[in-house]
């Protein structure tokens, strides 16, 4: 089978290679072993490329990057559920380290079989997309109960696939989300997707009083940002006492520097992360998760958009795609 795979950190296009490696062994006990079709990608693959989680390298072999995407199961291993998993069908998995390879081994609690009128590549985006937006919905409400109530939430980087989802899953609750972006042109493209959505342009030197006036002059009490770096403290001055900031990624390569004028006002920063959702949840929340995830799939399939689908060879294209500015829609890596 063919993957992509590094021996080092670094600069993806530096690192990674297209390495021609032995299929799967048979799975085990518990076990399938599953045809990747689809994968999304993520900063977060990235920045495991780059060494930026606490994953050590081997001292003898190679990474693999991605953990989750869709395939059709092509082996099962004993005491895996006949009647839930079986070949031939298609499924999504998250987390199965390995998924940047053409076929993988995953534990069958991880394996969630789709409906035949969700297409591969919207059924790839529900995973962990969707498990890392209900679990900052999650963290907000048990920071502040009546979060999203009142005053909106603020998303920022409001256009990216995980800030979509998490619009979409708190219009589902009843809750209120505003968002910021980077340019106009994305916030004219978020507010045509959700009209009642506020949204407001950083690059406008006035965005916080533009703000204020679009979330109703109410001091906001959770922001949830998956950049980080030194912008978060300009979104400081807009949360009221006891507010919460939820950093869920890192996208800017500068350090979050907590301000000390949110020392007296008790605002809380916290990190949310989708590794957590093995941990942190029951069984029966991560089936309620999948399934919910799936149940919008189908019911909002336009706010699944694709940017570009490339195929497995294609990684660096791809990898530069997902990088750019702006960018519309989620970058895919195919392979029969």
């Amino acid at each position: 089978m063919k993957a992509i795979a590094f021996t080092r950190f670094g600069e993806p296009e530096k690192v990674l290679e297209l390495k021609t490696l032995p299929d799967p062994t048979p799975p085990g006990p518990g076990e399938v072993v599953i045809r990747v079709t689809k994968r999304q990608l993520h900063p977060g693959n990235l920045m495991m490329v780059r060494g930026k989680f606490n994953i050590p390298l081997p001292a003898h072999g190679f990474l693999i990057p991605g953990a989750d995407g869709a395939g059709i199961v092509e082996a099962v291993g004993e005491g895996a559920d006949s009647a839930h998993l079986q070949p031939g069908m298609r499924v999504i998995f998250n987390p199965s380290p390995g998924a940047w390879a053409e076929r993988l081994k995953a534990r069958a609690e991880f394996v969630t079989p789709i409906p035949d009128d969700l297409p591969d590549a919207i059924a790839v985006q529900m995973l962990p997309n969707a498990v890392i937006a209900f679990m900052l919905l999650r963290a907000a409400q048990r920071a502040v109960p009546d979060a999203g109530r009142e005053t909106p939430i603020l998303l920022n980087a409001a256009g990216s696939s995980v800030a979509r989802l998490v619009t979409i899953a708190a219009h589902r609750r009843g809750l209120k989300v505003a968002g910021t972006v980077r340019s106009a042109q994305g916030a004219k493209a978020l507010s045509d997707r959700f009209p009642d959505m506020p949204v407001v342009s950083t690059a406008d030197p006035d965005w916080p009083d533009h703000l204020r006036h679009a979330t109703g002059a109410q001091p906001l009490q959770v922001l949830m940002d998956p950049v980080g770096g030194a912008m978060v403290n300009d979104f400081v001055p807009l949360l009221g006492d006891g507010a919460a900031v939820l950093l869920y990624g890192a996208m800017s390569p500068e350090p979050v520097v907590y301000p000390l004028s949110a020392l007296p006002r008790e605002i809380m920063f916290t990190g949310v992360s989708s590794s957590r959702w093995m941990q942190d949840t029951t069984a029966v929340q991560r089936r309620e998760d999948v399934a919910e995830a799936i149940e919008i799939g189908r019911a909002a399939p336009e706010q699944f958009e694709v940017a570009a689908d490339y195929d497995l060879d294609q990684f660096a294209n791809a990898i530069e795609h997902m990088e750019r500015e702006n960018r519309q829609g989620s970058v895919l890596l195919s392979s029969d």
